[in-house]
């Protein structure tokens, strides 16, 4: 697959990540915080096994080999799911999702630097850190109503 298809499906992906966020939390207003999630990765789980299930060619009998920290992907999400519908309402979609973005950032110009969680290292350059320095500001920018309001 290209380069150019694989940001295409992540910026596909990210825009459905904005829908997420405040249908989430509407399905909150019914439910409740931590119910919402749990609905939220019930109906993931229900489409991934069925998913899994059609086109599935893994192994998943290899998962009694794989390090404990290979399991935190689904703790994460769930932290993620629920920080995001929490917040989506208060500060609205924008500003959780450049606030989402910078800490994305952040984290992953670490990851990418220290080679953490099996990636390979890549130095931190100048355009990097000035791509971090403008999510950053664009944090402030995009949520200074919200803080002014609050």
């Amino acid at each position: 697959m290209s380069s150019w298809v694989i940001v295409l499906l992540m910026v596909v992906g990210g825009a459905m990540m904005s829908f997420q966020a405040p249908i989430n939390a509407a399905l909150r207003n019914h439910v409740g915080v931590f119910e919402s999630a749990l609905v939220s990765f019930l109906v993931g789980t229900a489409a991934l096994i069925l998913v899994v299930s059609i086109a599935g060619k893994g192994n998943l009998g290899q998962i009694r080999q794989v390090s404990w920290w290979h399991l935190l992907g689904g703790l994460i999400g769930a932290m993620f799911v629920t920080a995001t519908l929490t917040s989506a309402p208060r500060i609205g979609v924008t500003g959780m999702i450049v606030a989402s973005l910078a800490g994305n950032m952040i984290a992953a110009i670490l990851i990418d630097r220290f080679g953490w969680v099996g990636m390979a290292s890549k130095p931190i350059d100048g355009p990097r850190v000035a791509g971090v320095v403008l999510m950053i500001a664009s944090v402030v920018l995009i949520n200074w109503g919200s803080w002014r309001r609050a």
